[in-house]
């Protein structure tokens, strides 16, 4: 395998330039990446990440094997995908699954910001 952990500085250094992300310590190890304070992911060591997802992109994702099922069944039914970084041709799988949770996150924290919850409630 190539060197693992200049695979793995690569991808950490573009999740780290998506807007809003910081990166923090996980609460069972490895190191979790925040958007807004809000975690959309995790890895264990450079070759292992945990992924939250829609449901929709989650089924999506295992359907056409971009990413693998959580091994913890509360976590997968949650969302949570798991993917494997082999080689640097992996990056690319990775950043894409990546950007859908990324995405999910801001769009959710969006809906929740104080201005978007009153004008919804008035909608329903």
């Amino acid at each position: 395998m190539e060197d693992e952990s200049s695979t793995y500085e690569s991808l950490r250094a573009w999740i780290l330039q998506l807007p809003g992300v910081k990166e923090a310590p996980h609460r069972v190890g490895g190191i979790e990446f925040q958007v807004d304070g809000v975690e959309f992911m995790h890895s264990h060591g450079p070759t292992s990440l945990d992924i939250l997802l829609s449901k929709e992109d989650q089924a999506s994702v295992l359907k056409t094997g971009q990413a693998l099922p959580h091994r913890a069944q509360v976590h997968s039914e949650a969302g949570w995908v798991s993917f494997q970084i082999e080689n640097s041709q992996d990056l690319e799988k990775a950043k894409r699954v990546i950007q859908l949770a990324y995405e999910k996150t801001k769009k959710n924290l969006e809906e929740l910001k104080p201005g978007r919850m009153q004008s919804r409630l008035r909608r329903e």
